[in-house]
């Protein structure tokens, strides 16, 4: 009996080229789609005596969603730095089952409020910062989160399914990071997953590089099976320079239908700020050798108003009609929440 093929997890490719992605969710500003996260009245703003103000502490600074499940529903991650001396860094889900055109949410009337699902865990770390999240094998209800963690310098590779809380599967160590990470990008190109972890300051910027086969990292193609010692430096090289801006709070590869990978770094301008002025840089990106090339675009990009920015969370995803999604939240937590939800994280979704 022959062996059952496997499918291992990629990304969309976009249905058109990513500059005409990015034009088209400047186009479709209009078209952008919000809901509430429920978190945490401890997550919201927090101001001291006599109007000082702790902007740019803790926050809310990472933002991931999978792929829409069987059952119709998308999970969206969130993490949360807490910066106290003492404090620890929180990783929350989110369970969105309102509307949807596609895999894109929809607005409703008053906002769909995404329940937290399994409570706040909380993390070794607290500065919890950048996400990549990676479906698991066979097109599962399953995957797995990658978690900069910038202060412990090191990746935790949590496994996710929506029945449990995410569970610590293990660490990377980048051994040749001068800081960091603060920056983590991932996805399947050609037959080789890239795993780039990425410390960027005001001075310079550095990638270390790490790849695995398919067939490796998910042995036996079973779901809830990755090995991730199947990652492994690259070779001969596997530290490159990131010219990345030092106020990108967010990566994330693409590939678009040219055939192309790109990188696209989100920041917002004043950083740390939530009023701040948007912007997704685009930089192409080459296998071999690899490089991440220097910045070609840089796109405005106009989220509805109020507080979401991409100086405070942004991710991005591909449907599977090859439609880019784009999406940020809050800084903190607000007191505005319909019914009994109270203090919740506005999520705004922009589509191509």
């Amino acid at each position: 009996m022959p062996t059952a093929s496997c499918v291992y997890p990629q990304s969309n490719q976009t249905r058109r080229t990513i500059a005409e992605e990015l034009r088209a969710i400047v186009a479709n500003r209009q078209q952008s789609s919000s809901f509430y996260l429920d978190t945490l009245e401890s997550q919201s703003h927090d101001e001291l005596p006599f109007g000082i103000d702790r902007e740019g502490e803790d926050h809310h600074q990472g933002l991931a969603r999978t792929h829409q499940l069987s059952d119709g529903s998308i999970y969206f991650f969130l993490s949360h730095s807490e910066t106290d001396s003492g404090d620890r860094g929180n990783l929350m889900q989110f369970r969105y089952s309102g509307p949807t055109r596609g895999e894109h949410v929809v607005s409703t009337h008053p906002l769909t409020v995404a329940p937290l699902i399994h409570g706040v865990l909380e993390t070794a770390e607290q500065h919890p910062c950048d996400m990549a999240f990676l479906p698991d094998v066979n097109n599962a209800d399953a995957g797995y989160l990658f978690l900069a963690e910038q202060n412990t310098h090191r990746l935790g590779i949590y496994h996710w399914v929506p029945s449990k809380p995410l569970e610590l599967r293990g660490y990377i160590s980048p051994a040749t990071l001068s800081g960091g990470p603060n920056l983590v990008f991932l996805d399947r190109v050609g037959d080789r997953y890239y795993l780039g972890i990425a410390y960027v300051d005001d001075k310079s910027g550095k990638v270390e590089l790490y790849t695995a086969s398919p067939g490796e990292l998910f042995k036996g193609c079973t779901p809830g099976v990755i090995d991730i010692a199947a990652f492994r430096p690259a070779s001969p090289e596997s530290t490159f320079p990131f010219p990345v801006s030092h106020d990108a709070s967010q990566v994330h590869l693409i590939r678009d239908v040219s055939g192309g990978t790109f990188l696209l770094a989100f920041r917002g301008d004043p950083p740390d700020k939530e009023d701040a002025t948007d912007y997704v840089d685009v930089h192409e990106v080459v296998f071999s050798p690899f490089g991440v090339k220097p910045r070609r675009d840089s796109i405005h990009i106009f989220l509805p108003s109020g507080k979401t920015s991409f100086a405070n969370t942004g991710t991005h995803y591909v449907d599977q009609r090859g439609r880019l999604l784009i999406s940020s939240s809050y800084r903190w937590s607000e007191d505005e929440g319909p019914g009994d939800s109270s203090f919740v994280s506005r999520v705004d979704e922009c589509p191509s």
